[in-house]
């Protein structure tokens, strides 16, 4: 569509949620003086979509000048507490509160109306970032009966998740649930405008996590993930991404939970860059999980450099290298330590900040044989988790007294709080706590002499560690089955018990994306190691960043290239245009940027841990390799599936290697 103005055309994408697009020409009319004050808005609309905080808050400040320069109170009313809002995003309360008040103060001079519940709800907010739970509850009241009286859904149900949440951290729990789930069901029923719909998911997903809901708190991200696919929406700037991270971490989703966070991260550094950190730390554990440890440890210090606490993750690090004595160190010190203030939402209490870092210190203690200082952190942990009314917490405590009765060979006792702890986490849909905690039962029953129930134990975790991509348990895994084996009779086995458990393959349908830099290995001798490694960092940082902004997932380094996967077709072709633009930037700020050939295809595929295998990938990669320097080639078959039918593209038949049949591919212009 390229009829009408600039203007006309840029509401036209914000209503399609082609935010990008709407940015790209609003700020083209900004630029050029040619943006009327009441256009202003949109603009700000279209920059907190595409996580330019800092330019959104620039933006609704004109806005907000040119509404009080035309006595437009109520305009200006709703602009300050939208300025409010941005403000405490950036954890700049004073200027937040100056801002409240001053929609306060506009609107004192008129009747009641829609504005004044939107102040009472940006009040409530507040209140809960700072922690005045009260405070929250009664604004958040105020908010919602200010939105039933002038009939506003908006803000209505925006105010029923305050609310909501509010009575959960008051501990009225069943009753603030109750309001969450119904403000969280209107919003992904498309009922409510996107920005708001969006805030009040992040909200749901968020206090369901804070008490441990993580199989609630996982439903209402899977119902978030089909809105923004009905809705065309990626996600939303800022922390909703962190939360949802750590919901697919949780579940054993770890491709997308590392592809949300390392998205998160690209869209807080212009957004809350202080929150950055949070990210980063995601990005930290699932590395660690994946046997990654200099990805881990990267992600960790760079996390540690913004800010975020980088414990337990690090201390776990440390232990996964045979650290033993400096991960001990290191828990102990960040359990010592001050309570650090988180960047989002109320500070947490001792009790739960306290949680994961005695699970960690359970498990580094009983490494180091210091069964006393393992038993005393599982007890603490059992007494911090009976406070709780959700079964996670008291699943990890179950699982760390279980750990620690093994160790001091009190093996019935060890078996209840394991077995325990294994039904409360499969309840709860952590597949990678669960085996871990099989695996334990598997050395119990090996203690007592039981070694066909060890074996059943441990080719369960085995399955689901392989089937996650959890290597250096997987290798733990292998080596206790082994043992296990070596100390039976063979004759006492049964053919089932030593035949591999294959509960086969899914096969799921991607759009799968090579990466490759042309002339590696000349460019590598032409300007030797230690420039090209920082080419290398340019390039690695340009890809990574294209592919977070478009929702993609890094499936692996392949040599001087990348395996990416992308949920939508459409996301993939616009990565692979994103990264070839973002190379010819650095070509033209440093005088030199490697070529890179990118091939696409979209296809069925069978999943194997964080990995995909089968013809489809093999035809992606030939594509990918049938392209010349700067090019993107993609298969025909894949284009018929785009919905950017507006693509300039040149098609050609290519005779590739290994495969039988001519293949259709379109080359893509992207310059």
């Amino acid at each position: 569509m390229t009829d009408g103005s600039p203007v006309e055309r840029a509401r036209a994408a914000l209503g399609r949620h082609s935010w990008r697009e709407a940015f790209d020409l609003l700020s083209a009319e900004d630029e050029a003086g040619a943006l009327a004050p009441a256009d202003l808005v949109l603009l700000a609309q279209a920059a907190w979509w595409v996580g330019k905080l800092p330019m959104a808050i620039e933006v609704r400040e004109r806005a907000f000048a040119s509404a009080i320069a035309q006595h437009d109170g109520a305009v200006a009313a709703r602009l300050a507490v939208t300025l409010a809002r941005d403000h405490l995003f950036r954890n700049a309360y004073p200027v937040a509160n100056a801002w409240l008040k001053r929609a306060q103060g506009l609107l004192d001079q008129v009747p009641e109306n829609p504005g004044h519940g939107w102040l009472a709800a940006m009040q409530a907010f507040h209140d809960a970032l700072v922690g005045d739970e009260h405070g929250a509850l009664a604004n958040a009241t105020q908010a919602l009966d200010i939105g039933r009286r002038h009939h506003d859904r908006d803000l209505e149900t925006f105010a029923m998740a305050e609310r909501g949440s509010a009575l959960v951290s008051t501990g009225r729990v069943i009753e603030g649930l109750a309001l969450v789930d119904e403000a969280t069901v209107t919003a992904v029923s498309g009922e409510i405008e996107p920005d708001i719909a969006g805030g009040i998911c992040c909200t749901g997903i968020e206090t369901y996590s804070s008490i441990g809901e993580w199989t609630r708190a996982a439903e209402w991200t899977e119902a978030q993930d089909r809105w923004c696919r009905r809705e065309g929406i990626n996600g939303y700037p800022g922390m909703c991404r962190v939360f949802r991270s750590e919901i697919k971490r949780r579940r054993g989703d770890w491709l997308e939970a590392e592809a949300e966070a390392r998205q998160a991260s690209v869209e807080l550094a212009g957004f809350v860059p202080a929150a950055v950190g949070t990210a980063l730390y995601q990005v930290g554990e699932i590395r660690l999980r994946r046997g990654d440890l200099p990805g881990a440890e990267a992600a960790l210090v760079e996390a540690h450099a913004l800010g975020t606490d980088p414990e337990p993750a690090m201390s776990l690090l440390r232990l996964a290298e045979g650290k033993v004595e400096v991960a001990a160190t290191g828990i102990r010190w960040a359990l010592d330590g001050p309570v650090p203030t988180p960047t989002w939402r109320a500070t947490p209490d001792t009790g739960p900040h306290r949680l994961p870092l005695l699970q960690a210190q359970v498990e580094i203690a009983l490494a180091e044989s210091d069964a006393m200082t393992a038993r005393a952190a599982a007890e603490e942990l059992g007494r911090i988790a009976s406070e709780f009314p959700t079964g996670v917490p008291q699943a990890a405590a179950a699982a760390a007294m279980g750990a620690v009765e093994a160790a001091e060979g009190t093996l019935d006792d060890a078996r209840r709080d394991l077995l325990l702890a294994a039904s409360l986490y499969t309840a709860a849909e952590a597949p990678f706590e669960t085996a871990i905690v099989r695996r334990g039962l598997a050395d119990v029953h090996a203690a007592a002499g039981d070694a066909d129930a060890a074996i059943v134990e441990a080719r369960a975790a085995l399955l689901v560690f392989e089937r996650l991509g959890a290597v250096p348990e997987v290798h733990r895994t292998e080596r206790l089955i082994a043992t296990i084996e070596a100390s039976l009779d063979a004759s006492a086995l049964d053919g089932s018990a030593r035949g591999p458990l294959d509960g086969g393959l899914p096969r799921v349908v991607r759009t799968f994306v090579f990466t490759d830099i042309v002339d590696s290995t000349r460019l590598t001798e032409l300007l030797g190691d230690e420039a090209w490694t920082r080419i290398l960092r340019w390039h690695d940082q340009a890809v990574r960043a294209a592919v977070a902004e478009h929702g993609g997932q890094e499936i692996k380094e392949t040599g001087d290239g990348f395996f990416l996967a992308f949920d939508d077709p459409d996301q993939a072709v616009d990565a692979s245009v994103a990264i070839q633009r973002k190379l010819a930037d650095l070509r033209r700020e440093h005088a030199f940027a490697p070529e890179v050939r990118i091939g696409v295809h979209r296809a069925e595929a069978s999943r194997t841990g964080l990995d995909y295998i089968g013809g489809g990938v093999n035809l992606a990669a030939r594509i990918g390799m049938a392209a010349s320097g700067s090019e993107i080639l993609v298969s025909a078959a894949t284009i018929v599936g785009s919905r950017r039918h507006d693509l300039p593209i040149e098609r050609r038949s290519l005779s590739l290697k290994g495969i039988a049949d001519p293949v259709e591919v379109a080359a893509v212009a992207w310059r």
